[in-house]
């Protein structure tokens, strides 16, 4: 049991020195804390030496109890009794403490805000500790109370009979040594409160003195203030140029926007007329096909008229040759035919001589059967004459059929010249029509440059907006910053004016208060001002915000139209670019129709030609043929006419001897030469009917050339159209060559156009740069304010934490006796070192302060600077 108390006394006495160890090291760690921390930390030092001293007097009186044997169970009871009272009593210290160090935070946190609350936190204090030794002495006479009922129980259970008097002994010592604890707890008690009352006067002296810094922070508070409300009255101005500046964009916006619609109904106009345009060339391609079509079977047709025309040539040249030699036939037989007339009108003479000689009978029934022969043959010649009559007919039937094939052909072939002297025609109005709206694109170009141009400082104004964006970042955060600033110095003048009431109360100062009171009534005019002004200056960033942001949106929102017009003007180029490279080709297509044209109607006069040279050769043909066959037969009649006059000859030489015979046989001889002479005369009329036949047929043609002269008339008047044509094809390209330079012009508009957006660009590219110059001297600016104010709050910072250093310096000397250093040479010594870092920062802050000045001398813009859009650069004349 001895050893089980001593080990337990062993393990709390190093728990205490533990406790003490880890104390000393956090407060060498943290030696330029605040006066609460020192205080704390010298209390809790006081509070663990007592309980030191405490737990030694407990091990002296443990060994002194010892040298009784029998009484060391009771020794050990009280010993332990006495130490968990001990251990009570510290831990009710420990709270004592405790609380003390929190009434002593609370007071150090509430010295910073006011003084009232300092001296109330004082007297706090005493009352409390007051209240706590009352409660002390009152827990151990409790105590000592039930340890002694409880003692007294214990003594009665053990040893009721032989332990009652050393019990008795050993709870009046235990008394005597706690009234002895109790008379030195209100020893340090009065050491305490005097203490207190040299805290108290040391707390009245430093409040002097920090009434004295916060005179020269409200100073610089003012200073401060001023420097906000120049600041401000540099952002009202910028502020009312922004919104100047929003104004005139809002107005030019509008004015954009007008334009911007004027250049959407124009589109629309325009992509009607591609549209139309597109579907005429879609038409005219159609009838260039159309027309490359009928070219193709006129082609063939003309091929195949070739090849007729061919075959027909070799018909005519041997049909020529035919004809050539039955010329040469005929010219023999009409010699023939004008001989047997003479020899014929000699054997009617010898006939006339013969007649009054007798023939017989056989001779005249031979001669009949002759004429019955011939009277046959003649009525055959005459059938055979019909069928070439008819023939004849169906020859011209079919000529005038073919002649009539012709000039539908040619009526045909006249149409489609028609035709398509309309489709150049048409071309020709669209040609102009093209020409018009080249003209029209090229103004509307013009206007869309200029445009263009107009919109250029749209995109310099992109830039300017987005400088001004980020510069309304920077003032809302700068206001953040302010706001953040002017709440602190409001906590401040709210503190300053605890101060001052509490300064009022304790001093009689009637020349300070004042003074401070106006100061502050400034300060407070002053800030309420400010804040007006910067709910005044959010109102209107918000405003500036919304501006901007409708501004972006609007800028978005033209820009997107202004590509989708360069898109559509592109599109519109390319389709000048397709219908001009249309318009080319349908004039190659015109130039190759042309050529075309002239070789067929050559080629129809040919054939036109070579058709009545056919016509007319065949109907000499057929007429040739009937006439061959008919001077055929009359040859046949000519040759028995021959005969029958040798056989009559013979017989009037065989019948001379009989002439004596009577006149009646002359007579009958005399009638068959009359029937005879009726048939050589009735021959001779049908060759002569033959004869004028063949000159009427001859004579036929001259009607037939009437339709041919009528083609000519026709062919005469497509060449003069198509002499026309040439005309109006060589006034095209006359227009085409002054499109041509047209365009060339437009390529040189174009280039200008470059130039002049490229001398814009470098205009646009100076003005950025000297916004960014004066973006940077702004920055350096804000960054010299900075470190203006964090000079300022240093200079604040150092000279509070000096006179807060000074007095745990003090104590922590006075109580670990070191070094015998005294408050003055401290400071002393802390004065000097304030003086020179004081020196230092107010260095800083003048060199910052000439530094400003001297920017704000020397901020001066650059000459080629134009802050209104509006009034820059060179007008050049296009």
């Amino acid at each position: 049991m001895n050893l089980s108390k001593t080990e337990k006394l062993i393990a709390a006495r190093k728990k205490l020195k533990e406790f003490q160890q880890n104390k000393k090291i956090h407060i060498q760690d943290e030696p330029l804390k605040n006066e609460n921390d020192n205080k704390d930390s010298h209390v809790n030092i006081e509070t663990i030496n007592f309980v030191s001293i405490n737990e030694d007097k407990i091990s002296v009186k443990k060994t002194d109890t010892e040298s009784s044997s029998k009484q060391v169970a009771d020794i050990e009871m009280t010993n332990m009794e006495v130490l968990s009272e001990m251990d009570n009593s510290h831990v009710q210290k420990q709270t004592i403490s405790e609380s003390s160090e929190n009434n002593i935070n609370y007071f150090c946190t509430d010295k910073d805000k006011s003084e009232n609350n300092c001296t109330l936190g004082n007297i706090s204090l005493n009352q409390q500790l007051s209240i706590q030794t009352k409660q002390l002495l009152q827990t151990e006479n409790t105590k000592i109370e039930s340890d002694e009922s409880t003692d007294n129980n214990k003594w009665k259970i053990l040893d009721s009979d032989s332990h009652s008097q050393n019990q008795t002994i050993t709870c009046l010592q235990d008394q005597n040594e706690l009234q002895i604890q109790v008379k030195q707890y209100s020893n340090k008690i009065s050491e305490l409160q005097a203490a207190l009352a040299a805290k108290d006067a040391e707390v009245e002296v430093k409040l002097m003195q920090e009434t004295n810094q916060l005179k020269e922070q409200l100073q610089i508070h003012v200073q401060t203030t001023n420097i906000l409300i120049s600041e401000k009255a540099e952002l009202t101005a910028a502020l009312n140029q922004n919104q100047a500046i929003i104004k005139h964009q809002k107005e030019e916006i509008e004015e954009l926007s007008g334009k911007l619609k004027y250049v959407q109904f124009r589109s629309s106009e325009f992509e009607k007329e591609l549209n139309t345009t597109k579907t005429d060339a879609e038409e005219a391609k159609k009838i260039v096909q159309q027309i490359k079509q009928d070219h193709e079977t006129l082609y063939e047709k003309y091929s195949e008229l070739k090849k007729e025309k061919d075959d027909l040539s070799l018909q005519v040249s041997e049909l020529k040759q035919k004809l050539s030699v039955k010329n040469s036939e005929l010219i023999n037989l009409q010699q023939t035919v004008q001989e047997k007339a003479a020899l014929l009108s000699l054997n009617e003479l010898k006939i006339q001589q013969l007649t009054s000689t007798s023939q017989s009978l056989e001779v005249f029934e031979n001669q009949h059967h002759n004429v019955t022969i011939l009277e046959q043959q003649v009525a055959q010649m005459k059938e055979a004459l019909k069928t070439v009559s008819e023939e004849n007919d169906e020859a011209s039937k079919q000529y005038q059929n073919y002649v009539r094939q012709l000039e539908t052909q040619q009526e045909t072939l006249v149409n489609e010249l028609e035709h398509q002297k309309k489709l150049n025609n048409e071309l020709e109005i669209r040609e102009k029509s093209y020409i018009e709206r080249l003209s029209d694109f090229e103004q509307q170009l013009q206007s869309e440059k200029e445009k263009v141009q107009e919109l250029l400082p749209l995109q310099n104004h992109k830039h300017h907006t987005d400088t001004l964006i980020k510069e309304i970042d920077e003032l809302t955060l700068e206001q953040e910053r302010l706001h953040i600033v002017i709440n602190e110095k409001e906590t401040d003048i709210d503190i300053l004016k605890k101060e001052l009431q509490q300064l009022q109360n304790k001093e009689n100062q009637d020349t300070d208060v004042p003074k401070l009171l106006q100061a502050l009534e400034s300060e407070q005019l002053g800030a309420s001002r400010a804040v007006s002004q910067n709910q005044q200056l959010k109102q209107q960033l918000n405003e500036m915000h919304d501006a901007f942001i409708l501004l972006s949106n609007t800028k978005l929102d033209l820009t997107e139209k202004l590509q989708s017009e360069r898109t559509i003007g592109r599109k519109l180029n390319a389709e000048l670019n397709k219908l001009e490279s249309e318009v080319e080709y349908l004039k190659n297509c015109l130039k190759e129709k042309e050529v075309s044209l002239s070789e067929l109607e050559k080629e129809n006069l040919q054939n036109a030609q070579i058709a009545d040279q056919i016509h007319h050769y065949q109907a000499q043909s057929q007429y040739t043929h009937t006439l061959q066959q008919e001077l055929q037969k009359a040859l046949t009649t000519i040759d028995d006419l021959k005969s029958e006059n040798e056989k009559l000859t013979e017989e009037l030489n065989h019948k001379t001897d009989k002439e004596k015979n009577g006149v009646n046989e002359s007579n009958m001889v005399n009638e068959i030469l009359e029937n005879n002479k009726d048939n050589v005369d009735k021959n001779i009329l049908n060759t002569r009917e033959i004869k004028t036949i063949s000159r009427s047929t001859i004579t036929e043609p001259s009607h037939a050339l009437e339709p041919i002269k009528k083609l000519e008339e026709r062919f005469k008047e497509t060449m003069e159209k198509l002499a026309e044509l040439t005309d109006e094809k060589q006034r095209l390209e006359h227009l085409v060559l002054q499109l041509q330079s047209e365009t060339e012009t437009i390529g040189e508009y174009i280039a200008l156009y470059q130039r002049q957006r490229a001398i814009l660009q470098e205009r646009a590219k100076e003005k950025n740069e000297a916004f960014r110059l004066l973006i940077e001297q702004k920055n350096e600016q804000q960054e010299q304010l900075h470190k203006l104010k964090e000079l300022v709050i240093n200079l604040i910072t150092r000279k509070s934490t000096i006179t807060d250093n000074i007095e745990p310096y003090t104590s922590d000397h006075k109580e670990e006796n070191k070094d015998v250093i005294t408050s003055e040479d401290i400071k002393q010594h802390n004065s000097v070192a304030s003086e020179i870092s004081d020196d230092e920062t107010t260095s800083q802050i003048l060199d910052l302060l000439t530094e400003i000045k001297d920017c704000k001398d020397t901020c001066i813009l650059a000459s080629n600077f134009h802050p209104c859009p509006w009034c820059s650069g060179k007008l050049i004349t296009v």
